[in-house]
Order: C-alpha cells, then structure tokens, then sequence
C-alpha cells in the first residue's frame, strides 16, 4: 500500500519537481522562510504540494514550445520578417496580443507561415496546418467563418471587420443629369402617369356631370383638358372658365397639386446644386455584378471564402464564374502594382481597416496635389464578420487565453491599435468639400434632350401637316355641297363675316375642323326681342347656333 500511495503522489506531481531542500541549499540567514517549509529543511523525506487550478494555469505552459501560423502579409495586423539565421519573427498587432500570453505563461514560441494564403481547407493552408495538428495556434485575425466550426476551435471576438470596395474616384457624381437628381425615378414616372390620366379623368367628370345633371353645363373636349394639365405643370395661365363646382373643384385640386410638386422640385433642385453630394455607382453587390466590374480580393479573406463555399456573395460568385473576379496575394507594400489595377477600373474588395492604410501609403507616396485622391472607398458594407485566433479543434490553449484576449477586446486596446497609425480624419472622403459647387455641362443634358426632342417633334407634326395639306388627309370647307339646304351655306357665311371665324373650343388643334363643323351645322335664327341699350352696342340676335333638330345643342363663341 505505500508504494501505491508513493506511486499516487509522485504521478500527482509529476509536472513539478518536489522542493528536495537539503543541508546543501540552506538559504541565507538573512531570507525568511514560512512555518510550513522551515519543517522540511533538514528532513529528507519525499514532498510534494500540490497547485490549485489557478496555479495549474499560469504555470502549465511555462517551458513550453509553441508553433503559432500567421499570415506573412496582412499588414498592419500580421507579418513575418526572417533573420540572418533563418528565424522567423512574427509582427503586428496578432503578436502584440501573443507577447502578452507570453509573459502571463511563460512559454516560447516558433513562427510558421502557411505556404498557401486561403482559408479553406487545402493543402498548405493554416486551416489545414491547425486540422493536422502541425501548428497550436494561428495569431492573426481571421474571420469566423460558421463552415468550419466542426473541425477548429474559435477564440474570443476580438473586433468586427467591414468589407468595402476600394476605386477610382469617378469624374461624375452617380445621382444623374441635375435636372432629374431632385426626385427618384419612380416619381418621375408617377408624375408622367398623371399627366396622362388627369386630363381625361376630368373630361369624363365633367362629361358625366354633363349627361346626369342636364345640358346647361359646359364640356370641354379632351385635347383642351390635356393642354390645361400640361399648362398648370409649366406655371402657365389658363382661358378656361368652368361653370359648375365640381369642375372648379377638380381645377383647384390639379393646380394645388402641382403647386406642391413643383416646390418640393424647386427646393431640391436649389439643394442639390448647391451642397454637392457626391455619390457612387456602387451601393450595393448587387451593382458590381450587374455593371459587370472587374474586381480583385485577397486570398485568404473572408470574401474567398464565402465566395467559393458560402452563398451570401451570390452576384460576386456570378461574377467569378463570368470571368469578372479574381482572388491573388495582395501585399500593401506592392503599392503600385495596386494602383495599376485600380487605375484601370478594376475594384479592390477587401477589409476597411486594411484599405485605410492603403490609402495612407498612396496619399503619402504623391508629391503632386492635383493628383491627391484619385481614390475612393465605398460607405456602406456588403459584408461583416468578427475576427479572432483560432486553434486546433481539442486545444486547451483557447479556455487559457480568451480571458486575456477578453481583457484586450473589452478595455478597447484592440481598436487602438487598430486606429493608433491611422490619422483621425477620414482620408480622402467621398465628399472632397473643397470647391465651389459649378454646373456642369452634364447638368444641362436633360435641357438638351428636352429642346432637341420638343423641336423633333414640332418638325414631325409639320411635316405631317404639310402631308395632309397635299394628300387631302383632311377635308377643307366645301360650302357648295350643302346647297341642297338653300340659304344655309350664305347664312353660315354671313355669320362668319359679323362674328369672325368660330373659335377653336371645339378643336384647339385644327382650326379647319371648326370651320368644317360649322359648314355641316345647321343653323336657326331664334328672334328675340333686343335687351334695352345699357350704353352697349347692340348684339345680333343670333347668339346661338344649334345642329339639326335629331342632334344635342352645341354653344360656339364669337
């Protein structure tokens, strides 16, 4: 049984060597030493004190040597520099946070860097590196990718990554023609819509008032409620005088309508030109797939990984597969190797950490001003994901280091080193905010369009009138063959020579129409007794001219 017991206790501490204080290690008379252990000094008898879990914690790496992965090229978050002897030394804020746990557990540590730069599980990959057990470790910040949570452990969250597009400021703003920027396109097709639809929804109105309330009201014809609802929307004045409330009603209501429509467009119009906001043709993902843009992103990103295994990026693995996207090893310090890329109109998809610093190095690269901020980054994110270490899947690094790591996250050192190199202003916004707002000769393209096809148009309705006059398309005044009536044609043309020709109520755009309906109307002479003279002239007595008896009244206006 006391071996048993002896082989217990010398299992329980195996990891510890016993204090084994003799004769020859005495401490010196001056050093204090506990009640608990003055007993030991002179005994030679086997001890052992066994650590609480605390204890086991901090020391149960001290000693040790780890393999930790890295990135090589992931600037300013982690790189690799080599050594004369061949010894790699890890840099970046993953192994600022790595010289912390170093400290707290005393261990040692070896960099090793992945010969390929993905996230997925192949070959050389650091996915595959922590699979097979060939390293502890990956201190570099990763994104927490749901597919591989079966086969690696995830450490603590230590910050969130935005992923936005990185391109070449575009000459133009993407708002559109200046004219149009005040309302969206589906207001301008409302407002078509109704241009369209007033003006004969107030001649039915007022026709059906007309048939169920009797004859004394008066109609106006299609064309000419078409041209007053296109006449209130330019401000214009207009000759027509309803006689009955529900047409002055439908009146006011289009007239107050377009009061309002035509503020809100005043004021936004005077906005738009004044404040100068600049936009861009990408808003979302969706735009660089249907706009089909040549885009680049980097291995080992976020991006290739739900691109080629996920399906939150469905336009960008469309795009890949057109040809349109690729995946490479993107190195900041290969500054102008970039730029080539984005100068030629490719876009750059990646972290807005990352391309922050980017635009840091290319605006501190150009001595020229009139060349600064040539590029731009997209506002708003297509893609977010929160970044941490990552282990192997039955590692017991992760319980030891996540309060540490915890620490770092909650305290706001990981954002600080994060931002500590970046300037406090954001470098080369959207909105530069430096020159007075001009108009452009793009501003106008709506007026010329509106000039170009008014005249076409005017010319096309020309050449058909010419048309109608040498085809016959329409038939001029025949008085002769009405003569059957007897005096009808002289009397049409006697009343034409008092009142002048009949006005064009009837048919705003044909005068010849008016005269052919009066040519084919029949009129009769009601003799009334003359009003006494109010210091008036006199007025004929035929006030009135009425179709055939078979035919409904018609009032014409002198």
């Amino acid at each position: 049984m006391m071996a048993l017991a002896n082989t217990l206790l010398l299992g329980l501490c195996a990891n510890w060597p016993p204090l084994n204080i003799t004769e020859t290690t005495l401490p010196p008379p001056w050093k204090w030493i506990p009640e608990n252990k003055a007993k030991y000094i002179n005994s030679t008898k086997y001890h052992c004190d066994l650590k609480n879990n605390i204890q086991i914690q901090y020391e149960i790496l001290r000693g040790k040597r780890l393999k930790i992965a890295t990135f090589p090229n992931s600037k300013p978050l982690s790189w690799v520099t080599k050594e004369k002897n061949g010894t790699l030394i890890g840099h970046g804020i993953a192994f600022e946070i790595v010289e912390t746990l170093r400290q707290r557990y005393g261990f040692t540590y070896d960099v090793v860097v992945p010969t390929r730069e993905t996230l997925l599980n192949e070959n050389g990959s650091i996915v595959y590196m922590l699979v097979k057990g060939e390293v502890d470790m990956a201190a570099a910040f990763i994104p927490v990718l749901p597919g591989l949570d079966h086969i690696v452990k995830w450490g603590i969250e230590l910050t969130q990554f935005q992923y936005v597009v990185l391109m070449k400021r575009p000459k133009e703003s993407a708002t559109g023609s200046g004219l149009l920027a005040p309302f969206e396109i589906e207001v301008w097709l409302l407002i078509l819509i109704s241009l369209i639809a007033v003006g004969p929804i107030i001649y039915g109105i007022m026709l059906l008032r007309h048939k169920l309330c009797g004859y004394e009201s008066k109609v106006y014809p299609i064309p000419t409620c078409v041209w007053f609802v296109y006449g209130a929307l330019m401000k214009q004045g207009s000759s027509l005088n309803p006689d009955t409330d529900s047409s002055r009603l439908i009146f006011a209501t289009w007239w107050i309508f377009i009061m309002i429509l035509t503020s809100f467009y005043t004021a936004n119009l005077t906005a738009f030109l004044t404040l100068s906001k600049f936009t861009l043709p990408i808003k979302r993902i969706e735009d660089i797939a249907n706009n089909e843009y040549r885009w680049i992103s980097s291995e080992g990103s976020a991006v290739e990984y739900i691109v080629k295994v996920d399906n939150d990026l469905m336009p960008l693995k469309q795009s890949m597969f057109e040809g349109n996207g690729q995946f490479m090893v993107i190195n900041i310090d290969e500054i102008d190797t970039i730029l080539n890329y984005i100068s030629s109109g490719t876009l750059l998809l990646h972290d807005k950490n990352w391309l922050n610093f980017l635009m840091l190095y290319i605006e501190r690269s150009i001595t020229d001003d009139k060349s600064r901020c040539r590029y731009v980054l997209t506002t708003d994110p297509y893609l977010t994901r929160s970044m941490s270490f990552v282990y192997p899947k039955h590692s017991i690094l992760s319980p030891l280091f996540n309060p540490i790591m915890m620490s770092y996250m909650e305290s706001g050192i990981v954002k600080h080193l994060q931002t500590k190199d970046l300037p406090e202003a954001v470098i080369c916004p959207l909105n530069l905010g430096n020159k007075e707002r001009q108009l452009r000769n793009s501003d106008l393209y709506t007026t010329y369009a509106v000039v170009v096809c008014g005249f076409s148009m005017a010319a096309a309705v020309f050449t058909l009138e010419l048309l109608s006059r040498h085809t016959g398309w329409f038939v001029a005044a025949d008085f002769s063959q009405h003569q059957d009536r007897g005096s009808h044609s002289s009397v049409v043309r006697s009343e034409i020579a008092a009142f002048g020709q009949p006005s064009k109520i009837m048919y705003p755009f044909s005068h010849r129409e008016n005269v052919n309906a009066a040519s084919a109307t029949r009129f009769d002479f009601h003799h009334r007794p003359s009003p006494p003279s109010r210091g008036f002239a006199s007025v004929s007595p035929s006030s009135f001219l009425l179709f055939d008896r078979n035919s409904p009244p018609r009032r014409f206006h002198y």
